[in-house]
């Protein structure tokens, strides 16, 4: 698999060049908008978001192509599953999964943050249903493998965005039918 680097300047919105505290978790992404490919997500981060003044990132971006890119360095932290907005099931900030992974980065939401200690990947989609392409899943399971290992981030620690916040459909289709995300865990599985 070919990373391609796209890095996003550093910036207080979407790339603040803070250094990850850990690596405890990765967490996966639906970029919300049906054929966006990656290289408007990285302008919606690099141009959009400090222009906005709206924080979000993410490490990476698997475009519809399978072509995954390398947005902010690995060591660095990503704006991409902090909130401020309460879990409906638990009522707290996070979830109960969120705080059993990420401890003291989900116990105090104006102090920390789960950003601080996760990897998040972007995937496009190919519709504002939330399907991804064929070549998107198999990248993204790719990457998944490969960033478990190089970090050593074990595949329960492997999440969605509404794992961590609880509130958010993200990513849609695996929210919607969540044996699709235990089926795409199993495919990160044979590649670890």
């Amino acid at each position: 698999m070919k990373i391609q680097e796209k890095l996003l300047t550093v910036n207080k919105y979407s790339r603040p060049g803070k250094k990850l505290a850990e690596k405890r978790a990765l967490i996966l992404h639906w970029v919300g908008v049906g054929g966006q490919r990656a290289k408007s997500v990285w302008s919606y981060f690099e141009e959009a978001c400090p222009k906005e003044g709206h924080y979000a990132s993410a490490q990476y971006c698997v475009d519809l192509d399978g072509t995954a890119f390398r947005f902010i360095p690995d060591d660095e932290v990503a704006y991409h599953c902090g909130s401020s907005q309460a879990d409906p099931v638990s009522g707290k900030i996070y979830t109960d999964w969120a705080r059993e992974v990420f401890g003291k980065y989900a116990s105090d939401p104006a102090g920390n943050s789960p950003n601080n200690a996760s990897l998040g990947i972007e995937l496009c989609v190919i519709d504002n249903k939330g399907n991804f392409s064929p070549d998107t899943l198999d990248t993204a399971a790719e990457l998944a493998a490969f960033l478990c290992k190089t970090h050593q981030i074990p595949l329960e620690r492997v999440g969605t965005h509404k794992m961590v916040v609880g509130w958010k459909d993200c990513p849609l289709l695996w929210t919607k039918q969540p044996e699709l995300f235990e089926a795409f865990k199993k495919e990160v599985k044979k590649r670890l």
